[in-house]
């Protein structure tokens, strides 16, 4: 009987509760918002009442995302349950405080989601509902190819790869400039234990393609560019792959020298200043571009007298002659990894920098220049390898015609001649017996 009138109890107390709902003085207002992953976030919900409620305090506060097992936050009994994981977003926050918005304090993939906030008050209950979308940045992407080394034209194959992104994203390929690539690729989608992804795209590189630059660019669930990372193939002719580079140095002078594994480069750098100048240089570096950066050394006045610090890779193989502000570099016992572009920076102080000298050089095992030619001011300048090749091969022609005009004609004379030497000649009186078989007499004989 006891048990029986305890559920009728219940059964009363939720139609009451069922009643109130319906003509409740009380709503709920929530706004959409986005969570950045690892961050805390904010879910915002504001208790609002009519002009007809007075005095209003609140019993009850439940925080929950759809699909979960247990609340994020519950509040009852004037205190909050030492359970929850979500806190309330006025650290001062009371029973009176119609502001029920909540913190999410490391936000998580898992985080994602609709969640409802369901409030009871002395004057009527209120439920509201807002979406939390997590979003985390995709790390810079990173291109691999197999194999390890391509050149323009062979087969190979492209990957690009990010991590630590959500919700999915994208991965997009372009060629040289602007020309979108994206098609020919595919795309991986892999998920992590923390809810974060990582995706993968390859492009398949044909037997012939001309494409001299491949762009992979990473984009956001929305469409928007995050990271993007650059390939160039190197060239058939090794130690030409920074030659790609020239494009960021157009605006300066440049100079291309070609030489072979072991021998020597004399760089010229100097600094003419403008008449008004009266800023004294407290330096200079002379840098190596190839696939990154590097210094090559640092040739500095002060403290004390004037003199260089070249970097490991090039010690014992750099000298400088004359002075800071017109000096030259000779770098011996070049390798091919020496090649690349290098450009003399003279500093003023520590945050300025003036590109005075830009070399292009290039270190092949072959000699790539045979032939040299002079300047008007002295200096020597290589003749292209192509130019070299393109020469030799017209005056291979030319000798070619030349022989079948001159001496194929006298070899078909001399052949002639000696065919008609070779044809047998028959005697007079063979000649005569054949005619008098034939009944022929030969003119001037008697009857």
């Amino acid at each position: 009987m006891a048990s029986t009138g305890t559920l009728f109890l219940i059964f009363a107390v939720t139609f009451i509760r069922e009643g109130n709902a319906q003509n409740t003085f009380v709503n709920v207002n929530c706004k959409e918002n986005v969570g950045q992953y690892g961050q805390q976030s904010l879910l915002e919900c504001i208790v609002q009442t009519t002009s007809e409620a007075s005095d209003i305090q609140i019993r009850v506060v439940t925080w929950r995302r759809q699909g979960a097992d247990k609340p994020a936050l519950v509040f009852h009994d004037g205190r909050i349950d030492p359970k929850s994981s979500f806190t309330f977003a006025e650290p001062s926050w009371n029973n009176k405080n119609m502001n029920v918005s909540v913190l999410i304090p490391n936000t998580r993939v898992a985080d994602n989601g609709r969640y409802t906030c369901m409030v009871m008050t002395n004057s009527g209950d209120g439920k509201g509902e807002v979406n939390l979308k997590v979003t985390a940045k995709y790390s810079e992407p990173i291109i691999s190819s197999i194999p390890e080394k391509i050149t323009p034209g062979s087969n190979g194959e492209l990957t690009c790869e990010t991590h630590g992104g959500y919700p999915k994203g994208d991965i997009r390929w372009f060629v040289n400039d602007n020309t979108d690539w994206t098609k020919s690729s595919k795309m991986e989608v892999k998920g992590a234990q923390d809810g974060l992804l990582h995706l993968s795209s390859k492009l398949p590189l044909l037997h012939g393609s001309i494409f001299s630059k491949y762009t992979c660019i990473v984009y956001n669930a929305t469409g928007g560019k995050e990271a993007e990372a650059v390939f160039i193939p190197d060239p058939e002719v090794e130690g030409y792959a920074s030659l790609h580079h020239i494009k960021q140095y157009r605006k300066h002078e440049h100079t291309a020298v070609c030489r072979v594994s072991g021998e020597n480069v004399t760089l010229e750098c100097s600094f003419t200043e403008s008449p008004n100048s009266n800023d004294e240089l407290i330096g200079m570096y002379l840098y190596h571009n190839a696939k990154t950066q590097e210094e090559v050394l640092y040739y500095h006045s002060s403290p004390g007298p004037e003199k260089i610090s070249p970097r490991i890779r090039y010690a014992k193989r750099v000298e400088k002659q004359g002075s800071l502000k017109n000096h030259t570099i000779t770098i011996s016992n070049l390798t091919v990894e020496d090649s690349g572009i290098y450009r003399c920076v003279y500093k003023k102080n520590v945050q300025s920098e003036d590109i005075r000298n830009v070399y292009i050089l290039a270190v092949s095992e072959v000699a790539l220049c045979s032939i040299t030619e002079k300047k008007p001011d002295g200096s020597e300048e290589c003749l292209p390898l192509v130019l070299i090749i393109g020469v030799a091969c017209v005056v291979s022609i030319m000798v070619t015609m030349i022989f079948i005009w001159l001496i194929v004609p006298k070899v078909k004379q001399w052949t002639s001649r000696r065919r008609i030497r070779n044809v047998p000649q028959q005697s007079n009186e063979y000649v005569y017996e054949i005619m008098t078989k034939n009944g022929l007499c030969p003119l001037g004989a008697s009857d």
